[in-house]
């Protein structure tokens, strides 16, 4: 092999491995939804072996293990596509993904290019009509057409869900949801850059090596962000997202709060009313040292309906309750770092105050202050820190 050979199948064989065991991380999750990211790995990572050992010893495998070989790297990568875009729907209440009659037709292409592929396997004299041949070249580079479309609409159904389940959530789930949808999008630039150079290699006299090469190491590199980072974080499987199945579906309405309550009777005293109950609750029983505290637990807790406390935050208070809840706990938090007398961590001051973990805190805390909680401290210790432990809410 060329040194770009062996570099170009070195990083296969580490995107195998990569994909491998995210596939065992994710079938340890026993939901739905982790078997759906579970089939996407495992059928990128069959892909990727077959066209690592056709990479490696293409030149000592006989013709009818190539052709089998073929098969493998095709026609999973079929499937990418469609179990993507049903993983990242499942996120959502509605969604494909939590419709099990409604993913079947997805994968009719990947059906239908498999047995394509299973008959030149078999039959290699139909690859060698013309008619054969042709189809062949198109299956080969037509997974981009198929698959690139599939990875833009999960990015574009994942477009609201942040700002959607700040409504019902105030842990870092509309965080991880941001996080995926960029994700997303790179991979689909990525699939789409892949495509046209295995297409533009195949219209050329000469053979180039270096670009495959190159984008195997990229491949590399998302493929760990994706699963490392993702399961390691819980960012791709969050389990607290998953209780939110019995909540309504995001609407077209869920973007424009005064269309969404257009049809409400709440009236603008009994909003106000509500919104004064909410923040004395949260004051009186410290509800928001809970990190696990939802808009259902709220709803039990108050009285009030989900809807109700909806409307009453976004038209009364202005916030979501992602930002009503966090706005106590900030609260906690700057009052806690402010003071020279409090030896905890960061970290200690962040779960006291009700954040599941340092990450979502620094994230939230820079949000609803501008600075970061080692900052925010820094300057209450070194300066005059009045106005510094002005409550966010």
């Amino acid at each position: 092999m060329t040194p770009l050979t062996t570099l170009e199948f070195a990083a296969q064989s580490i995107t195998v491995g990569i994909t491998a065991l995210t596939t065992a991380l994710a079938l340890r999750n026993g939901s739905r939804t982790g078997r759906l990211l579970a089939a996407f790995f495992g059928t990128l990572g069959l892909s990727m072996f077959a066209s690592a050992v056709l990479t490696g010893w293409h030149a000592w495998l006989p013709s009818p293990a190539v052709r089998w070989l073929q098969v493998i790297n095709v026609a999973p990568v079929y499937l990418t596509g469609p179990l993507l875009y049903a993983y990242t729907s499942s996120l959502l209440p509605g969604g494909i993904g939590r419709r099990r009659g409604g993913v079947a037709w997805h994968f009719v292409p990947a059906v239908l290019v498999g047995l394509f592929m299973l008959t030149l396997a078999i039959w290699p004299g139909v690859a060698a009509s013309g008619l054969g041949g042709l189809m062949l070249q198109v299956i080969v580079h037509a997974w981009v057409a198929i698959t690139v479309p599939y990875l833009a609409f999960s990015a574009w159904q994942l477009r609201d869900a942040p700002r959607w389940l700040e409504e019902v959530s105030a842990d870092e789930a509309s965080l991880r949801i941001s996080w995926l949808r960029h994700l997303v999008t790179v991979i689909a630039v990525l699939w789409l850059v892949v495509g046209l150079e295995r297409i533009s290699v195949a219209l050329s006299s000469s053979t180039w090596h270096w670009p495959g090469a190159v984008l195997s190491v990229v491949m590399i590199v998302v493929t760990y962000l994706l699963a490392w980072s993702g399961l390691r974080l819980g960012v791709l499987i969050p389990a607290g997202m998953l209780d939110h199945q019995d909540l309504p579906a995001p609407s077209a309405e869920a973007a424009d709060p005064a269309a969404r309550y257009l049809r409400s009777g709440l009236s603008e005293p009994e909003r106000a009313q509500i919104a004064a109950d909410l923040g004395a609750l949260m004051r009186e029983h410290r509800l928001h040292l809970d990190n696990e505290l939802d808009l259902a637990r709220l709803s039990e807790r108050s009285g009030w309906s989900p809807n109700y406390i909806s409307q009453a935050l976004n038209q009364q208070l202005g916030q979501n309750f992602f930002e009503f809840v966090n706005g106590f706990r900030i609260a906690d938090a700057k009052r806690c770092l402010a003071d020279p007398g409090d030896p905890r961590s960061v970290l200690d001051i962040a779960l006291a105050c009700g954040f599941g973990s340092k990450s979502t805190f620094n994230t939230v805390f820079k949000r609803l202050t501008g600075l970061t909680p080692t900052a925010f401290r820094r300057r209450a210790m070194t300066s005059d820190p009045a106005g510094l432990n002005d409550p966010v809410v």
